[in-house]
């Protein structure tokens, strides 16, 4: 009877042991796992930053005379400021609309415009006021999660925050955002009382008429 339950045990334990072995095989078995499960700190720095500033900077928010602290989120698209000694971020809403960052005199609109085929409410930097048309600039960054080395071949990298390109558009003196022209035919067709000195531009600067990413060189022609 003792050699029986002696057996009994055993082989409950070789099955519990198997199937303990089949579960560490079958799970995949990471760096990252590995980490989680220890609960461990992310030892890796963040890279750059989600703000346009690392410092904040004073502004006037619309018609307020008051002047606040503030600082733009590039990553978030968000604009914060220092209320009674705390961060916090202002509602987007057209009654904060403009707003003038006093020592670099740079103007934020929080405007609806054309983004990736859709409609977006955010905010946009005033980059020069021309005769029929206000040039305006969306500045954005991107963000990459931390990405730990798997083996000695790979690297390791960092929480960064990278500059995405600039985008470029133009609200008309009637209030319609239109996203900046890719070729000089497009300009043109968008602005056709200046295809004259959009042309005599784009020959003298020996611009491609095709891409048009030098555009912020054609502003002598249709300020």
């Amino acid at each position: 009877m003792k050699r029986i339950l002696f057996l009994s045990a055993f082989v409950s334990t070789l099955v519990y042991c198997q199937q303990g072995n089949a579960n560490v095989n079958n799970s995949p078995v990471t760096r990252e796992s590995l980490i989680a499960r220890a609960g461990y700190v992310n030892p890796l720095e963040t890279k750059g930053s989600p703000y346009l500033y690392a410092e904040y900077k004073k502004a006037r928010i619309a018609n307020n005379q008051k002047l606040v602290d503030m600082r733009y989120n590039a990553y978030k698209d968000e604009v914060d400021i220092i209320n009674n000694g705390k961060n916090m971020t202002i509602y987007k809403n057209p009654e904060y609309s403009p707003i003038h960052i006093i020592d670099s005199d740079e103007i934020l609109y929080l405007l609806e415009y054309p983004y990736n085929g859709k409609k977006v409410i955010g905010y946009l930097f005033e980059v020069k006021k021309l005769e029929t048309a206000t040039l305006l600039m969306r500045i954005s960054k991107t963000y990459d999660k931390v990405k730990y080395a798997q083996d000695s071949f790979d690297r390791e990298k960092e929480n960064t925050y990278d500059d995405l390109p600039d985008v470029f558009y133009f609200q008309k003196n009637d209030g319609q955002i239109l996203q900046l022209p890719k070729t000089k035919d497009e300009l043109i067709k968008m602005f056709p009382e200046k295809k004259d000195k959009i042309e005599t531009e784009v020959k003298d600067k020996k611009l491609n008429p095709k891409n048009m990413k030098m555009f912020p060189q054609l502003f002598r022609a249709l300020s």
